[in-house]
């Protein structure tokens, strides 16, 4: 084992992986838990080896570690991680936390090795996949172990990149609108936009998404809000935008699915305009709508186009940003990882696949997705920040995921590949699409829109 703490320490601590001196991979993730003895707070840890400094994440909840120590404050969320690259040669390891007083303190030292490698292979590997890993190759993936990619994860987290599946990111703040290109063509000219609102007891969040609808600049839209009986002022406020609308109604319907049908049936679109759905939590960026028109005019044999998503919470306050992953590193197979109030398409590909199915109640989307691609729609990624995804405790996506989404997530996969994806194959999948996720942040934040 390669835990040897001191007696005497201030901190009590462990190292899970790795389990042996000998390390499984150059890089890796060093997993553990720490506490302070005397329920001082950690603030941080890092591991020291040589010169080097490797910074890592702490605050993890480690219920089992509060078990053991009968629930000695700190304990309960002691767990760390640190991504660690090690040198050619082994060198002791000094595990270090920081407290509340700013100071780095001594936890534990213990030796670590590499495994046997020849270095100009290894060196010649990593420029591999680097370098297809920036310009979005899928063949990047397979260069790395999972092990390897799972250190590369925690690498982009620990430098605030990693961003699918992390939904408070930072603490709440106004919304940083998208700065879209200039307008170049009149209204007129631009294909007409149907967005279509299915709703249910959201009159806490509609106003907002209708107004986000409603106030969207130089553009031909007609929206349709169709709710579904409400009891708790939502048809009121379809009542009161009536004029605004194109139609709005307030009748029991079976569903989301049920409520989009009924929707775009009362739409007029010819076959190259564009349509789309939004949520009654949800909000499109502001000038969203033109700028989503302008690119299906200056692009007519695209279909289907979406973006990235800004995460906000229940007073429509920022706290993250979803990148989408390049289409190359993102297996719509496997998982459904595009922003739904970022989709937009056109009228000719919804009438080929028929639209919406109605006995989808949770993966509404990613059905139509695929649909899409299997009619050979041609798809678009746009990397601008298009809508605004709502987080709350009543939203449908956390209440339904047991029970309806998984499920229909399994079904649509049976579906598309004919068989059940292994458990790792659909890992490995996500963590490539992740990754590919953080390295568009990264990118963005130096000014590169990929």
């Amino acid at each position: 084992m390669i835990n040897n703490p001191s007696a005497v320490s201030a901190f009590q601590s462990w190292v899970d992986t790795p389990v042996s001196p000998t390390t499984p991979a150059t890089h890796f993730l060093l997993y553990g838990w720490c506490f302070h003895r005397q329920g001082l707070p950690i603030t941080a840890m890092r591991a020291r080896i040589g010169r080097r400094l490797f910074p890592g994440l702490h605050g993890r909840a480690r219920p089992d570690v509060s078990a053991a120590f009968g629930g000695v404050p700190g304990s309960g969320t002691s767990g760390y991680e640190i991504a660690v690259s090690l040198p050619v040669r082994p060198q002791p390891c000094h595990l270090e936390a920081r407290l509340d007083d700013g100071g780095w303190h001594a936890v534990q030292t213990f030796s670590l090795t590499p495994p046997p490698h020849r270095v100009w292979r290894e060196r010649l590997r990593w420029s591999r996949f680097w370098a297809n890993a920036w310009l979005g190759r899928p063949q990047a993936w397979p260069l790395v172990s999972p092990e390897e990619q799972r250190y590369l994860l925690g690498w982009a987290q620990h430098r605030g990149w990693l961003n699918i599946g992390i939904w408070s990111q930072y603490a709440p703040r106004p919304v940083a609108e998208e700065r879209f290109p200039a307008p170049h063509r009149p209204a007129g000219k631009l294909p007409k936009i149907t967005i279509v609102t299915p709703s249910f007891n959201q009159a806490a969040f509609l106003e907002a998404t209708m107004r986000s609808v409603l106030d969207q600049p130089g553009v031909r839209l007609d929206y349709i809000v169709q709710d579904g009986g409400s009891t708790d002022g939502s048809a009121d406020l379809v009542r009161r935008y009536a004029p605004r609308l194109k139609h709005g109604e307030s009748a029991p319907d079976d569903g989301q699915a049920d409520a989009l049908r009924r929707g775009f049936a009362r739409s007029e679109c010819g076959p190259d305009d564009v349509m789309a759905y939004l949520n009654s939590d949800d909000l499109l960026m502001p000038g969203t709508a033109r700028f989503v028109a302008e690119y299906f005019a200056r692009h007519p044999a695209v279909d289907v186009v979406y973006g990235h998503r800004v995460l906000i919470d229940d007073d429509s306050m920022e706290i993250g940003r979803w990148y989408s992953p390049r289409r190359a590193c993102d297996d719509l197979r496997l998982h459904d990882l595009v922003p739904q109030e970022t989709l937009f398409w056109r009228k000719r590909i919804w009438d080929r696949v028929g639209g919406v199915d109605p006995s989808f109640h949770f993966a509404v989307d990613w059905d139509l997705l695929l649909r899409f691609e299997a009619a050979g729609a041609r798809i678009a990624r746009l990397p601008w920040f298009l809508g605004q995804f709502r987080l709350h405790p009543q939203q449908k996506t956390q209440k339904w995921i047991e029970r309806v989404g998984i499920p229909e997530m399994d079904r649509l996969r049976l579906r598309t590949l004919g068989r059940m994806p292994a458990a790792e194959e659909m890992q490995a999948s996500m963590r490539r699409a992740q990754f590919d996720s953080a390295l568009v942040c990264a990118l963005f934040q130096r000014g590169w829109r990929l």
